[in-house]
């Protein structure tokens, strides 16, 4: 009796007692901005374990989408702490994390990068069906295509110019170029690329419409003393059409640009 109690003793202290077996993995969980956007876009509350941090800076979609959910760090401790069964991600985490999380057996699913409307309607469906969620990724990916149907139907318009609070604007072969000109207007920048806005083009040359994007979120506000809030950008824009659209619209390649390209599309 003694050495059946001493031995159970002994296995105590050194650990070797069988040890309550962990949680099981469920739910899905997202770790920076465009997940979550993704995310919540998607997916019943129900099945959402957790969202990034990043979602409290969204404050046009996420922040009402995602109350009462809890938040996550894009770290190997907090997302293993959670035990979701899918992490969701686009550049959340560092280069290790798929590799940690699959040897777990924590289902990742990655945001692609989309360079085109066309690439952001394909990757919407691609992950869409990856969550299991093909229909509300196909009534999504619906909507989204009407939008932009008929913002096509209009006549051209002329040029946009992007203006942003870090003064990048943008021209031909960026995704908000296609924004704008599924809107009807060309990029007012003419060279590719991205690029600092040409202040002095504008004065001799005004766009015909601004299209601006990130005033309203603190996270994006760089600096007061830009160049978007200088007198000479504002009389040189002034008969402009001017359009602001929430900076989460632009921020991610989804459904969510077919707002903004609506909103461009219907100034006058």
């Amino acid at each position: 009796m003694r050495r059946a109690a001493a031995l159970a003793v002994l296995a105590v202290l050194t650990g070797c007692q069988d040890r309550a077996p962990l949680p099981a993995l469920h739910g899905i969980a997202s770790i920076d901005f465009c997940a979550d956007q993704m995310v919540l876009g998607l997916l019943p509350k129900s099945r959402i374990r957790a969202v990034s941090f990043e979602a409290d800076s969204d404050v046009s979609f996420a922040v009402p989408r995602a109350k009462g959910l809890a938040r996550l760090r894009p770290q190997l401790e907090d997302i293993v702490a959670l035990r979701p069964a899918v992490v969701v991600r686009s550049y959340g985490g560092d280069g290790r994390l798929d590799r940690q999380l699959a040897a777990m057996g924590i289902k990742i699913v990655q945001l692609g990068f989309p360079a085109s409307l066309a690439d952001a309607r394909a990757d919407m469906l691609r992950v869409g069906g990856e969550l299991g969620a093909d229909a509300e990724a196909r009534a999504l990916v619906a909507g989204f295509d009407r939008e932009l149907a008929e913002a096509r139907r209009a006549p051209a318009k002329g040029t946009a110019l992007y203006i942003t609070p870090g003064d990048v604007t943008t021209g031909p072969g960026s995704l908000v170029a296609e924004v704008m000109g599924a809107a009807g207007y060309s990029p007012y920048r003419a060279a590719p690329g991205w690029g600092s806005l040409p202040v002095e083009d504008m004065v001799r040359r005004p766009p015909d419409a601004v299209f601006r994007a990130f005033f309203d979120s603190p996270r994006y506000r760089q600096d007061y003393w830009t160049s978007s809030r200088h007198p000479v950008v504002a009389r040189a824009t002034h008969g402009a059409r001017d359009v602001e659209v929430p900076g989460a619209w632009l921020a991610c390649g989804n459904w969510l640009m077919g707002h903004a390209v609506t909103e461009l599309a219907k100034a006058r």
